[in-house]
C-alpha cells in the first residue's frame, strides 16, 4: 500500500533511527526508498546496512531535496507514497493510522498526522484547530494549517500519487518550503484528510536543518503564497485562509530569522508582505526586527504546548 521515500544529505548522525523506526511500523509498507542526494559524510554507508531488511539506496548527483524526493517517487511502484525526513521518526502506529484515514477518507489527496518537535532537548506539541483524536476531511486546509503551522509536513504527509503527479510533484530550485508549495496545491484542488494523533517526531535539533541557513530572498512557499493572493483568483473564503496562511508563515519565519541574527532574510519577508497588501504583517516583521535575541527565544519556546518526554509513551501505545 506505501512506498517510503526519504530523501538523504548529510545525515550520517540520525538516518539510522529514522529507518529503524520504518522498519518498527505495526504496518510494514511495501518498499523503502533512500535517494542520497550527494551526501560527503557516512549516510550511504549506514543505509547500507539496512539493504538486507528491504532498505533501498538509490543515488543522484546533489540537486535538493525536492529533485530527491522526486527521484525517489519516480522509483516507487506504490498508490500512496509517505514521506519521512533523514533526521526525524515514525512512531510505531504511524502508517497504521494513515492506512485507517484512507480507507475511511479515500477521495482525499493529502493525508496527515499530528507530530511533536524535539528541539534542545524539550518535547513540544504545535497547537491544532482539532481535539485529540479527531479524524477526518480538513473543512477549510489554508486555515486549519495557520493554526500552529502543524497540520502536515514532510514528515508526516502520505500523498496519493496520481494527485501528486497532477501538481508537477515537488519544484526543484525552491529553498525553503517546496513542502507547503505541494501541500498548497492539493489542497486547491483535492480534499485533505487529518487524524490528530501524534505519529511522528519533528527534530530540529539535527545536524543540517535548512532553518539555520542565511536567506537573501523569501522561502519559495511564501512567494507562491503572495502570487495566489496577487492573482485574485481564490474563492472568498480560500483568500481569508490563505491570507492568514502567509501571515503566520512570514511572521514566524522572520522571527526566527531575527534570532539567527539575520535581519536582512526578515526584510526580504517583510518587502514581500508589503508588495501583497499585507502592510500590518509587514509593519509586524520591521518591530520585531529591533527585539532582542532572548525575548524573541521566550517567545519561541512559548509558542508550542510544552510535554513531558514520558508522555511519548502514550503516543506509542
Amino acid at each position: 500500500m506505501f512506498s517510503v521515500v526519504v530523501p538523504l544529505y548529510n545525515k550520517g548522525q540520525s538516518i539510522r533511527q529514522t529507518l529503524e523506526s520504518i522498519l518498527g511500523q505495526t504496518f510494514k509498507p511495501s518498499e523503502i526508498i533512500v535517494v542520497d542526494d550527494g551526501s560527503t559524510d557516512n549516510g550511504p554507508d549506514v543505509v547500507r546496512e539496512f539493504t538486507e531488511q528491504g532498505v533501498c539506496l538509490i543515488g543522484q548527483p546533489n540537486q535538493g531535496v525536492s529533485a530527491a524526493r522526486n527521484f525517489g517517487i519516480s522509483s516507487s511502484k506504490c498508490e500512496y507514497i509517505a514521506f519521512l525526513d533523514a533526521d526525524d521518526f515514525w512512531l510505531p502506529g504511524h502508517l497504521e493510522a494513515v492506512r485507517s484515514l484512507i480507507l475511511s477518507h479515500p477521495q482525499a489527496a493529502l493525508f496527515s498526522t499530528a507530530h511533536v518537535i524535539r528541539r534542545q532537548g524539550r518535547y513540544q506539541r504545535p497547537y491544532s484547530v482539532f481535539p485529540n483524536e479527531w479524524q477526518g476531511l480538513v473543512p477549510d486546509f489554508f486555515q486549519a494549517y495557520s493554526k500552529g503551522l502543524g497540520l502536515v509536513n514532510s514528515s508526516t504527509a502520505v500523498v496519493r500519487r496520481a494527485a501528486l503527479m497532477q501538481v508537477g510533484g515537488f519544484p526543484v530550485g525552491i529553498r525553503r518550503g517546496e513542502d507547503i508549495i505541494v501541500w498548497s496545491k492539493l489542497a486547491l484542488l483535492h480534499p485533505i484528510a487529518h487524524v490528530e494523533v501524534v505519529t511522528a517526531i519533528y527534530d530540529q535539533q539535527a545536524e543540517n536543518r535548512t532553518d539555520r541557513l542565511r536567506m537573501t530572498e523569501p522561502p519559495g512557499s511564501l512567494s507562491f503564497l503572495a502570487d495566489l493572493l496577487n492573482k485574485e483568483e481564490l474563492a472568498a473564503a480560500q483568500r481569508v485562509g490563505v491570507v492568514r496562511l502567509f501571515d503566520r508563515i512570514a511572521f514566524f519565519t522572520a522571527s526566527g530569522l531575527v534570532l539567527n541574527a539575520d535581519r536582512l532574510g526578515a526584510l526580504s519577508i517583510r518587502d514581500l508582505a508589503l508588495a501583497c497588501g499585507r502592510n500590518r504583517t509587514a509593519a509586524a516583521i520591521s518591530f520585531i526586527s529591533f527585539i532582542p535575541a532572548w525575548l524573541l527565544q521566550l517567545a519561541r519556546n512559548l509558542r508550542h504546548r510544552k510535554i513531558n518526554k514520558n508522555m511519548l509513551d502514550d503516543f506509542h501505545g
